[in-house]
């Protein structure tokens, strides 16, 4: 008996420790998502380049630049971003992730049915044409049609290339786009400025971190949206509900998370 009720004890404080801390991350996401005070008139269009593969959210996962990783996440995932570096279409992060040699084809080929997923290629440099067709050529040995390639880069000469060739652009977004400090006449030239950029480049949709999300969302309501939030690791409550939050903003089109390799 007294067995009996150590194992109901136990179970009785586990379940109200779960419940408790389910409890705080719902709270704390919801105050995450608190919105952004307005200090001028948000722009209510957003001149793009429509695109089929971003009409309906898709859950991407970040960083996925080694076969292993590319395996387990394909499972789970219907998105997986890749980093490309140099003209050899190295999966690499930085100059030192691009020393294990590891080829884009190779994330292609550790993935079931590649031709089923999106695929986010964030760009870590300036590119060629020729590179351009490589990257689009590489995927097409995969059945991995060009509308399945989201290209990430910042407004540039590789950015004006990608619209060129009428390819799915993400323009990054501006840093420091979310710290106007409250200043009325910053926010003015921050806002202007995007908007420069959205109607020269007209891309798919803009990419920016979690931070800049509540700006984007209030001064550029319409705007598609590649959001990424990289800052947790570990397995994380906050970003199920975050999912669940932003899922109700018809305008983000990617919503990227981070995860362990192994899960």
């Amino acid at each position: 008996m007294r067995t009996y009720r150590i194992i109901l004890c136990v179970l009785a404080i586990t379940i109200s420790v779960a419940a408790a801390y389910s409890a705080f991350m719902y709270v704390y996401t919801d105050h995450m998502f608190a919105p952004v005070a307005f200090l001028t008139t948000p722009k209510t269009q957003a001149p793009h380049t429509p695109w089929p593969t971003l009409q309906k959210q898709t859950r991407f996962i970040h960083q996925v630049n080694t076969p292993q990783r590319a395996q387990r996440k394909g499972k789970r995932f219907a998105g997986l971003e890749v980093d490309v570096w140099g003209e050899e279409l190295l999966a690499a992060h930085d100059e030192q992730e691009a020393l294990l040699q590891t080829p884009l084809r190779a994330i292609f080929a550790a993935v079931k049915n590649p031709q089923e997923k999106l695929w986010w290629l964030d760009l870590k440099s300036e590119f060629s044409a020729a590179a351009l067709d490589a990257m689009v050529q590489t995927a097409a040995q995969y059945n991995i049609p060009p509308e399945n390639l989201l290209f990430e880069t910042v407004p540039g000469p590789t950015a004006k290339l990608i619209n060129q060739k009428k390819l799915a652009l993400l323009l990054q977004l501006p840093e420091e786009f979310e710290t106007d400090q409250n200043d009325l006449k910053r926010r003015e030239e921050i806002n202007a400025q995007t908007w420069a950029l959205w109607e020269e480049y007209r891309p798919a949709a803009v990419s920016a971190s979690f931070g800049k999300y509540g700006h984007l969302k209030t001064y550029f309501p319409d705007m598609p949206k590649a959001i990424y939030y990289s800052n947790t690791k570990r397995p994380s409550l906050k970003k199920s509900f975050m999912a669940a939050h932003i899922k109700k903003d018809p305008s983000v089109k990617i919503f990227m998370t981070d995860e362990y390799t192994y899960l």
